[in-house]
């Protein structure tokens, strides 16, 4: 760091978003380095069911999900200097039938995650369309913070699976250092 400037890997770190879920019931804070937080609004928890909890979850994935994306992606863009249009005609001058095929797999890249206790499940397609499951029961047999710690540990779990999927994307399309060998391991192709 030159002058008292704060690294890009310090920005992505402190970077935070939140959002709310559909009904305003939920707020999701999600940090740079993935951490999640989820509260419900006092006294609403007892008023879902699985179904409708499922939805207002799911929805706010999305949100969120979006939302963090391109705070992201702006936390880089102010970091290198640029103004808008300028990483916009960086992104096309960039753009080859490489890194179209890498983005159109980013796009149907399919991710994970269960929690802890298998009450929650987590899937992510492509960028962002968030999918929440909740088992039958969980409700009813957990309390507000119990279900909140599911969530979590589904949303980590989520993560691990997407970095890994990534990883072997980008060393598939990049050269990133990631050996050949390993690469076939991971994906089952040697």
């Amino acid at each position: 760091m030159w002058n008292g400037e704060v690294d890009l890997g310090e920005r992505l770190r402190a970077l935070t978003v939140t959002a709310t879920s559909p009904d305003g019931g939920i707020r999701a804070t999600v940090t740079g380095d993935n951490r999640l937080s989820l509260r419900f609004r006092p006294g609403t928890y007892r008023w879902y069911d699985e179904r409708g909890l499922s939805r207002q979850l799911s929805g706010l994935g999305t949100v969120t999900w979006v939302a963090w994306i391109r705070q992201r992606e702006e936390v880089i863009r102010l970091a290198s200097g640029r103004s808008r249009s300028e990483a916009e005609q960086s992104r096309q001058r960039h753009d080859d039938p490489g890194r179209r095929e890498f983005a159109e797999q980013l796009r149907r890249l399919e991710c994970a995650g269960r929690s802890a206790g298998h009450a929650v499940r987590i899937s992510l397609s492509g960028a962002a369309r968030w999918q929440v499951e909740i088992a039958e029961g969980t409700l009813g047999a957990r309390t507000e913070q119990a279900f909140a710690d599911e969530v979590v540990t589904a949303f980590d779990d989520l993560i691990r699976d997407r970095t890994a999927q990534l990883t072997l994307l980008r060393a598939a399309h990049f050269d990133i250092g990631v050996p050949g060998a390993w690469i076939r391991r991971a994906t089952g192709t040697g």
